[in-house]
């Protein structure tokens, strides 16, 4: 019985001692984590998961209201005033969709995009461009 509680109590000393240190590891880990901040609701192209906050690659910025803007079937949808959820809607709205996403494969593809993310989507990263206007013009 003494050994075991000799033996807990030695257990119990060393975490204490060792504790600290990998506590401070982690701290300063999360803290260079936080330079970048990516927000992965925002991310439009690309796969956040495999993304190096590390690394070097580069990352488009898009404003996507600017985009849809410019889809024919986003401004038929606004010119006639079609209600969110009509079957019109949907269609057109489907359409714009399908123009979106291929038009930002294609910037991400030419560009070299790792990620395209909504501008505001990353911050604390050097290597961002503006792909808006791109996107716009490979619609």
């Amino acid at each position: 019985m003494k050994i075991a509680l000799l033996t807990l109590l030695l257990g119990l000393l060393s975490l204490s001692v060792v504790a600290p240190q990998v506590q401070a590891g982690v701290e300063n880990s999360i803290i260079s984590m936080e330079e970048v901040k990516l927000d992965r609701t925002k991310v439009r192209w690309g796969n956040a998961s495999k993304f190096d906050v590390k690394g070097t690659a580069t990352v488009g910025t898009v404003r996507s209201t600017d985009v849809y803007d410019e889809i024919t079937a986003y401004k038929t949808i606004r010119k006639e005033g079609l209600e969110k959820g009509s079957a019109r809607y949907n269609k057109l709205i489907g359409q714009a969709t399908k123009a979106y996403k291929a038009a930002l494969k294609k910037v991400a593809k030419d560009k070299g995009f790792t990620l395209i993310v909504e501008e505001g989507g990353i911050s604390g990263y050097t290597h961002v461009t503006d792909a808006t206007s791109d996107i716009i013009a490979a619609l």
